[in-house]
């Protein structure tokens, strides 16, 4: 099975350098990736071509851009999943690292009819900027890591939990990491066999920023009889921090979680806007 990793980006060429990297020294390494920017500046550019070059022994990689014009993070997603050639594609934003094991673990846990979905390990403010500085990917918990969390100063890190890989069934059962809960698909850390995404017609481009549009993509999933799969605790990222703005106040939000509802209460299996324009 061909594996595409598809890295949303824009204009954090320091923290998709460490993404990359670590895709690189996983244990099982992706037939390509692929890079969905969404109108970063030639800076990222810059860092791409270097970084192509760098990893050519180990997997492609391809730069999709777009012009800046607004949040379009659906609209690229589409258009790199049109020009992506594996069979199975895992999405990775770009300001993460991904577990050395993290390639391996979604494609062990996938299935046809199954989006797969894992959460994430946020790292603090400080230790971000010390993972920066010294451009080596986090692949596994460390010390440090769990330091920042119980002693850092500042915005400490945050889900060290998410970190320990739990690989036994049973165990996973008992300890419930086998449900997403009702948060439902991250944007950071999702899988799902390309035809699935065709079939589910992508992303939905009438989202207005980065807020629930991920989950939207497990809603039409099980409206078409589908599985929503857990992947926490075993296909594991590392976030770099960053400011946010995200709140449940912007009128953005209010319209996407309109278009959630009506999709949940229709039952809709498939988005009108998407990879293919439908009337």
């Amino acid at each position: 099975m061909k594996i595409t990793v598809i890295v949303p980006t824009f204009n954090r060429p320091q923290a998709l350098e460490l993404c990359l990297l670590s895709l690189a020294d996983q244990s099982l390494v992706p037939d390509e990736v692929m890079i969905a920017d969404d109108g970063s500046g030639p800076e990222t550019k810059g860092t791409i071509g270097i970084l192509a070059d760098r990893l050519k022994g180990r997997f492609p990689v391809k730069h999709v851009w777009q012009e800046d014009i607004g949040f379009r993070k659906p609209r690229i997603l589409n258009e790199t999943v049109r020009q992506s050639t594996g069979e199975y594609l895992i999405f990775l934003d770009g300001d993460c690292m991904a577990h050395r094991h993290f390639v391996l673990s979604h494609v062990n846990a996938s299935a046809p009819d199954a989006i797969l979905s894992g959460k994430r390990v946020d790292m603090g403010a400080a230790l971000t900027e010390r993972v920066l500085a010294r451009r080596r990917p986090v692949l596994t918990l460390t010390f440090e890591l769990v330091w920042d969390a119980v002693f850092g100063k500042g915005v400490r890190s945050r889900k060290v939990e998410e970190s320990l890989r739990i690989e036994n069934r049973l165990l996973r059962r008992l300890l419930h990491r086998d449900r997403i809960t009702d948060d439902g698909v991250w944007g950071c850390n999702f899988s799902l066999y390309k035809d699935l995404f065709l079939a589910i017609n992508g992303c939905d481009e009438d989202f207005l920023d980065g807020s629930i549009e991920d989950n939207d993509l497990g809603i039409r999933v099980l409206n078409q009889g589908g599985k929503l799969r857990s992947v926490r605790n075993y296909a594991i990222i590392y976030h770099l921090w960053h400011k946010s703005t995200w709140s449940f106040q912007n009128e953005k939000y209010r319209h996407n979680l309109a278009i959630m509802q009506r999709r949940i209460a229709n039952k809709e299996k498939f988005c009108l806007n998407g990879i293919v324009k439908k009337e």
